[in-house]
């Protein structure tokens, strides 16, 4: 399950990635970014999708949204893109871009005139025309590279003939090593290029130098010394080569293997002797590590097969949970825990074969919406029938609220006792209306029949004399010095709270106002004794306790706080799973790593908040 996505929050990551693209675009090598500005585009698309998804699905119904949206964007990493297919993106993705867009304004039509609007709009204009920018910008990069090379292709084939002319019919040793030079200048100066065609000039090239060198009859110590230099560096790319044959990153191994193969190339001829022994040892090893290199992606093209099956399987458990007709709730929460950990499986296998994989993935994402969509339906009938019982309890919830205060006591209980029937044979609304409709309610009929009681039972005396008692109670407490010992003010003042408790009810009409006459008396000498603020609440949560059993029926009153307590512990356990739960789903990229964060604050304040409830559900155990 994901967490869905508000306004501000997509708004707040869109400003993020919008940012990045700006900074990106600002650089002038539009090539070398490329992966990069494809990756944030690829971001914000995702979160103008979310945005037009959850534009259609009901906004209660946040927990499937979430899963939905992880789903696609777990789909979406499974293949990479290489810099071909990125490229192709930018330029066919402008279409999706406009029909998102489209449906995100689609839908804030639908929501009506009471909807908030959406304050990103200008984010989405600001991203198509960085895209557009990037995609110019991308263009132009690239005909300034072609043209680069198709000049340098050019020129290199012209500094070729004019070697080939050179070494061939230049008979005069001076003028054949300044020409020489001067095209060695002129060939070293070319912009390095990588493609075939420059491969082969460069190879051809090498070739007419090695005849140069051994062709003319230049001086012999300074021959020697060319050779020599040649023979060292040979000698390093070779030792180079050689430690790569203990690299076990292949993706490096491909790239530096054709490094050392260029400069080996590029560094010219060397003594024959020398060149016969380095040369077979060189190419042995390169052998090896091609070897290596096509060993590695054998066994690579095995795992990725292993995969697919583990993935087929995974298939075919999403397809059959997708099938089932399940009519609980309860199950369908169960079904939902199986189908996430099989979602959470399927990340950890790894990648398939592209193809076949392509094919199997979708079939998974069906089944798995399939899945999910079936399970939206079955609660939007729970919630129809929740806002149904909501209705019916809202009218015995005002009829009761209309005869809390009257007087005709027995004509009024009757008619509270039938009322709080038929609330019991009405369903349940949802858990956060029903607690609130509950709570107004009971509160109700509490008040009519605490009013009777005390007009029935005679107590107005007893409860005027109580009054008294605790008035002077408060005076005694006022009194009470604190300069002493500290442990023993607040041994008394606890006893204090003992001997409120102890004398009895006071009259409804003085009973908050002698309360709070007596807790502000409290807090004061609790301030003098300069009191922590956790001892202080843990001793606020102890004069509750003691005031709920002042009141009539305070033993319910109590079992009631610690059910709401436990209420509180099981829906924050559930956020800490929830959350947990989202943590895995997210992305590697900075916009994703500052959602994590977000969502492990999140955790820790849950965390928290439990440790405090704990504690104050000990002090309502022993009350």
């Amino acid at each position: 399950m994901i967490i869905s996505f508000s306004g501000l929050y997509t708004t707040r990551m869109k400003a993020e990635i919008i940012e990045k693209l700006q900074s990106l675009l600002a650089k002038d090598d539009a090539l070398a970014i490329q992966k990069e500005f494809n990756l944030f585009a690829s971001q914000y698309r995702n979160l103008m999708k979310s945005i037009a998804e959850h534009s259609h699905h009901d906004s209660n119904d946040d927990e499937q949204d979430s899963d939905d949206h992880d789903e696609h964007h777990e789909t979406d990493t499974i293949t990479k893109a290489d810099d071909t297919t990125a490229s192709q993106s930018l330029e066919t993705e402008s279409t999706a871009e406009s029909n998102a867009s489209d449906t995100v304004e689609k839908s804030a039509t639908e929501e009506g005139p009471d909807s908030k609007p959406d304050h990103s709009e200008e984010f989405d204009k600001l991203f198509f025309t960085l895209v557009e920018a990037f995609r110019a910008k991308l263009t132009s990069a690239r005909e300034a590279r072609k043209k680069i090379e198709e000049n340098t292709i050019s020129t290199a084939r012209d500094l070729l003939e004019e070697i080939q002319k050179l070494v061939e019919t230049e008979e005069n040793i001076g003028k054949a090593f300044a020409g020489f030079n001067a095209i060695q200048e002129k060939w070293k100066s070319l912009p390095k290029v990588s493609n075939d065609a420059y491969r082969e000039l460069n190879s051809e090239y090498n070739k007419f130098v090695e005849r140069f060198f051994y062709n003319i009859n230049i001086y012999k110590e300074l021959k020697d010394l060319d050779l020599k230099h040649n023979l060292d560096e040979k000698l390093k790319v070779l030792e180079d080569q050689k430690k790569l044959s203990d690299e076990s990153d292949i993706r490096l191994l491909e790239v530096e293997v054709r490094l050392n193969q260029d400069r080996w190339n590029e560094i010219g001829p060397t003594f024959k002797d020398d060149w016969a022994k380095i040369k077979d040892e060189f190419w042995e090893i390169t052998k090896g590590i091609y070897k290596k290199i096509h060993d590695f992606y054998e066994v690579r093209r095995e795992e990725l097969d292993a995969n697919l099956i583990k993935k087929q399987e995974l298939q075919s458990k999403a397809e059959h949970l997708s099938k089932l007709q399940l009519k609980s709730s309860k199950k369908w929460n169960e079904k939902t825990d199986e189908i996430i950990a099989i979602q959470n499986e399927w990340k950890m296998i790894g990648p398939m074969p592209r193809e076949k994989g392509k094919l199997v993935a979708k079939n998974f994402r069906s089944a798995c919406d399939e899945f999910f969509k079936q399970k939206k339906a079955h609660f939007a009938e729970i919630k129809k029938a929740h806002e149904a019982n909501k209705e019916v309890k809202e009218k015995l919830l005002s009829e009761a609220l209309s005869l809390k205060d009257s007087q005709d006591w027995n004509q009024t209980a009757s008619r509270l006792k039938n009322l709080q029937t038929q609330w019991k044979n009405a369903g349940g609304a949802h858990p956060r209306d029903e607690n609130k409709l509950w709570k107004d309610f009971r509160g109700a009929c509490d008040h009519f029949f605490e009013s009777r009681k005390t007009f029935m039972g005679g107590e107005t005396e007893r409860q005027a004399e109580n009054l008294v008692l605790r008035k002077k109670l408060i005076e005694e407490v006022k009194a009470m010095g604190t300069d002493g010992n500290r442990d023993e003010a607040m041994n008394a003042l606890k006893q204090f709270s003992e001997s409120w408790r102890i004398i009895g009810h006071v009259p409804i009409a003085d009973k908050d106002a002698v309360y709070k006459d007596f807790r502000d008396a409290l807090d004061e000498k609790y301030s003098a004794l300069k009191i922590d603020r956790n001892t202080r609440d843990k001793m606020r949560l102890a004069e509750k306790v003691v005031a709920l059993k002042d009141n009539h029926g305070g033993d319910r009153l109590i079992r009631k706080e610690r059910d709401h307590i436990r209420s509180k512990i099981t829906r924050l356990e559930s956020d800490i799973t929830l959350y947990e739960n989202n943590i895995g789903f997210f992305a590697n990229s900075k916009g994703a790593d500052k959602l994590k964060q977000d969502v492990m604050r999140k955790i820790e304040k849950a965390k928290e908040e439990i440790g405090v409830l704990y504690e104050q559900l000990e002090v309502f155990k022993e009350a």
